[in-house]
């Protein structure tokens, strides 16, 4: 029998099976396939139909959730999971997202939510500390890298268009002096999205990279000497998508301060190399110079989805690039208010995962999950380029591995793509295709807090099997 609105209570017991259902689920993982088990029609099936007309028993709608979505779950928090830069969960994060549900905040000011803003000053303070960037910078925590970025670049189309003459929050963009765009030709879609959506598409001016994906510096100074002056955005990155390199960030900031610009970093799952002692002063190097940065916790920091964090290092620019006027909201001026800072309204409290994970590992504890990752990613390397035929493509000096599979009678593109497929339909492990200078490339992503030396061991022997199962 269904259950009526009207009668609606906290029921112990189906929170229970929905705990006993992720225990099972999490126990398994390890030796559960690691591929797609389920075709859309199958899970469409399953789960869709009519809407029910009469209310349901929750505990059978649970049930029915649970077996409808397993084949079509990917198992990204596997050790052998290797795609897309996914990154698993700490378990102790995992827990404090259990509880941040349970608590369902939202944290629009600080009078709805006092523990979200006050954490949200926490964990921002613990991360100029850790990343050292410079004192002051403002934080704000977004769904994802994709906001972030889109914050940062508001923020710096709103500041070089002030140091210009003109508010584009009160007079808009009709009219405005033209801001030049200058962006590294390998840079992720979450930042070119952004400056589409901001009305800067048509301002953007690709420059070309060396073969680890860094802006060239001579294209650089071309471009920076066109723009004669004007209002001037430069883009760079720290991990570079394909290869995980960075841009040389002192030679960016420098050059593009001297112009009066603003520097703006992606750096998606890059950013935590500078919590890295081995990396800060190699990948990570200069991070500190620029104006805004946009990360993903939930990528290289393994906490769970959403969390993305945009670093602002003027706070007053951050400010005046928001401003924000309703008279329901009660705005303390010497309280933080999180819509003060992002541009969602209402939105979960998402940091409060964050906060789990950085109080339990601390700072020594995030650089040596960095390093590990970045150590699995230099196995891998090594256990492949063993093999005949199995080139390396990057240098690995972070957690992305680009491998070319070659093949006696056929196109490296083509043996690589089925490699993949043969990789992907086994299950032993999963990693995908991409592509880098004009080749097709497995792009292998140690992100995951799980992985394991034996993981790799295993991932590699499967690469290889399939790469000499497919030699004639």
């Amino acid at each position: 029998m269904g259950t009526s609105v009207s009668s609606l209570r906290v029921d112990v017991g189906l929170l229970e099976l929905a705990a006993a259902e992720a225990f099972r689920y999490l126990e398994g993982l390890p030796e559960r396939p690691v591929s797609i088990r389920a075709t859309d029609a199958e899970l469409r099936k399953l789960l869709g139909g009519p809407l029910p007309q009469r209310p349901s028993d929750g505990k059978l709608v649970l049930g029915d959730l649970v077996a409808g979505v397993d084949a079509g779950l990917v198992p990204s928090g596997n050790g052998r999971y290797f795609g897309y830069v996914v990154g698993g969960t700490l378990p102790v994060a995992m827990a404090a997202d259990w509880l941040t549900a349970a608590w369902d905040q939202n944290c629009i000011v600080h009078d709805g939510s006092p523990a979200t803003a006050v954490v949200e000053e926490i964990c921002g303070e613990w991360l100029v500390d850790l990343c050292q960037l410079r004192p002051g910078t403002s934080v704000a925590f977004t769904p994802a890298c994709t906001h972030a970025d889109l914050l940062g670049l508001t923020v710096a189309r709103h500041s070089v268009l002030a140091r210009a003459g003109w508010d584009v929050a009160e007079r808009g963009l009709a009219g405005a002096p033209p801001v030049t765009v200058l962006i590294n030709e390998s840079i992720h879609a979450a930042v070119v999205r952004p400056l589409q959506l901001l009305g800067l598409g048509g301002s953007i001016r690709t420059l070309p990279v060396d073969s680890e994906g860094r802006i060239r510096e001579d294209a650089l100074d071309e471009a920076i000497a066109a723009a004669a002056g004007g209002p001037l955005i430069v883009c760079g990155h720290i991990g570079e998508i394909n290869t995980g390199g960075a841009d040389r960030l002192r030679v960016l900031a420098d050059k593009t301060h001297a112009a009066g610009g603003w520097l703006h970093l992606d750096a998606a799952f890059g950013m935590w190399a500078a919590a890295s002692p081995r990396l800060r002063h190699t990948l990570a190097d200069g991070i500190e110079l620029a104006d805004s940065i946009g990360t993903d916790a939930h990528k290289a920091l393994n906490v769970p989805y959403d969390c993305g964090i945009a670093f602002i290092a003027d706070k007053q620019a951050h400010q005046a690039a928001f401003p924000l006027s309703a008279d329901y909201l009660h705005l303390d001026p010497s309280q933080r208010h999180p819509v003060q800072w992002g541009i969602e309204v209402s939105r979960r409290a998402r940091v409060f995962p964050l906060w789990a994970a950085l109080r339990t590992l601390g700072k020594d504890g995030v650089g040596e999950l960095i390093d590990r990752l970045c150590g699995h990613a230099r196995r891998f390397a090594d256990l492949l380029a063993q093999e005949p035929g199995i080139k390396i493509v990057n240098d690995v000096a972070y957690n992305q591995v680009l491998a070319v599979f070659e093949h006696p009678h056929e196109h490296p593109d083509t043996h690589t793509r089925q490699v993949a497929a043969v990789l992907q339909q086994q299950g032993e492990a999963w990693a995908a295709v991409s592509r880098w200078q004009d080749r097709v490339v497995l792009r292998i992503s140690v992100a995951n807090w799980a992985t394991t030396e034996e993981d790799v061991q295993r991932a590699a022997a499967a690469l290889t099997a399939a790469h000499r199962e497919l030699l004639p």
